[in-house]
């Protein structure tokens, strides 16, 4: 038996290994807070479940649940230890994954990261998937303003032309516009579309990321448009919530725009000048690290929108 630390705690324990079926027993009881559910979801018994939670609690030296009846509640360590069993569980498939691809010499994994959404590049992969039926997705959305995705991670990364994301070697994909964002009860909100004339006088909120403002900051400078006040925030859920609460207007990409239009309180309004839009590029793993199924995604995406090859 030996000592160890986890998350501040001290347990004692005498396998030295973690089973990993044991946590995945135990993340789904946490989330369904059920056992015979969670019995049922795994085609095991409920003595098997309850079993194997007790030997993980045993391991950890801790308990995890809270026990209401036959009900399981996570109590403040089981949260924590949660947040890092997600994490392990989530490694763990990436890795088996990665490795069986590897094994088989058959990598049908794509891995894509996009900065907002875009419903062409979806119809682009169904068309795909026609051609290669064995071609697997793992898609990730990133806000703007997140920490910069890897590109060793991913086959295929969909991002702004903005000066944070230099470092990639993109090509020309797509124009993406913004709308205008304002709370409901704005006299602007009876509006379709916005012409820059009647921006004058509004508060107004922007993005930035770490002290690079977002593309419309600069547009409104260049046309003068005599803002009230300047406002700036560092996430596109900050921006959101303001907006909602009718402290300033704000602009919204549209491949960014579901969060907003879930907002009952917000309105989204068309620009009428052209020049509230950015570029939107696509970086591609080199092609010498991309998979004979990656090589032939790039080769496809590049003829279906018909894009300059970098």
């Amino acid at each position: 038996m030996r000592s160890i630390l986890l998350f501040g705690i001290s347990t004692e324990y005498n396998s030295g290994i973690m089973n990993i079926q044991n946590l995945r027993y135990f993340a789904i009881v946490a989330k369904l807070e059920n056992v015979s559910r969670a019995a049922e979801l795994m085609h095991t018994s409920q003595s098997s479940i309850s079993k194997n939670i007790f030997t993980l609690e045993e391991e950890l030296g801790t308990k995890l649940f809270d026990r209401h009846g036959k009900k399981l509640v996570l109590n403040d360590t089981g949260k924590r230890f949660l947040q890092s069993c997600d994490r392990i569980l989530q490694e763990t498939e990436t890795v088996t994954k990665d490795l069986r691809h590897m094994s088989t010499g058959d990598d049908n994994l794509i891995k894509i990261c996009a900065v907002g959404t875009n419903p062409h590049l979806f119809t682009f992969m169904s068309i795909f998937k026609v051609s290669y039926p064995e071609v697997e997705y793992a898609v990730d959305t990133i806000p703007d303003g997140d920490e910069l995705p890897d590109i060793n991670k991913y086959d295929l990364i969909i991002y702004p032309d903005e000066l944070k994301y230099r470092k990639f070697k993109g090509i020309d994909f797509y124009t993406e516009k913004y709308l205008f964002a304002v709370r409901n009860d704005n006299p602007l909100a009876e509006r379709v579309s916005l012409p820059v004339k009647l921006m004058d006088g509004l508060p107004m909120l922007f993005l930035n990321h770490k002290l690079e403002y977002e593309y419309p900051y600069h547009v409104c400078l260049a046309q003068t448009v005599k803002m009230s006040s300047v406002n700036f925030v560092d996430s596109r859920d900050l921006h959101r919530q303001m907006i909602s609460n009718g402290i300033a207007c704000g602009f919204v990409p549209e491949g960014s725009a579901e969060i907003y239009r879930n907002d009952s309180r917000i309105k989204l309004l068309h620009l009428t000048d052209d020049r509230f839009s950015r570029q939107m590029k696509a970086c591609f793993k080199r092609e010498k690290h991309l998979s004979i199924l990656g090589g032939a995604f790039r080769k496809s995406m590049i003829d279906y929108f018909n894009l300059q090859s970098e």
